[in-house]
């Protein structure tokens, strides 16, 4: 009876592992609870995997427009400048070159695209107010200045500017 015993004692200990592991395949392990259970495979590496290193930077680019108030009508714009102030000068030399005697910085942008529209008439330019836009896509930001040039002034209006002043990539 010892024999039986021991056999029994055996068969039962031997049994266990077979029991905990619930008929998975080799490689993955049992998962879920009370009841129902699934297979998952066993994680190879616990390693986390590195951003990747950037490549450059982005440089930040500035325009940016200046009218005349004497009354010339010179309008002076710049873009692609490294810095506002740059922008803002290079708008200013540029009226004065176009024949403007007062001219004052009106705005400055970065990174994006911008338009002014003028009001016209009979193809010529028209007392009014100039509308400014900016956004990222051209075609966008002239309409809308258009379009807003219209609505202040009840006249047609055309754009006189329009350009996009994008970020420079510079590699490391």
């Amino acid at each position: 009876m010892s024999a039986k015993r021991f056999t029994l004692f055996f068969l039962m200990i031997v049994g266990l592992p077979a029991m905990a592991e619930q008929g998975c395949p080799p490689g993955q392990y049992p998962i879920g609870g009370q009841g129902v259970t699934a297979c998952a495979p066993i994680p190879q590496d616990n390693s986390v995997q590195e951003q990747p290193r950037p490549l450059g930077k982005w440089i930040k680019t500035w325009g940016g427009v200046a009218l005349d108030e004497s009354g010339a009508g010179a309008v002076g714009v710049a873009s692609g400048e490294r810095s506002k102030r740059e922008a803002q000068k290079a708008a200013l030399s540029s009226c004065l070159g176009a024949g403007g005697k007062d001219c004052r910085d009106w705005v400055t942008y970065f990174n994006q695209c911008a338009a002014v529209a003028e009001p016209y008439k009979d193809g010529k330019s028209s007392d009014g107010k100039l509308q400014f836009s900016t956004g990222a896509a051209l075609e966008k930001v002239t309409a809308k200045a258009e379009k807003d040039c219209t609505s202040v002034n009840n006249i047609s209006c055309r754009v006189i500017y329009s350009n996009c002043s994008d970020p420079i990539f510079e590699k490391f």
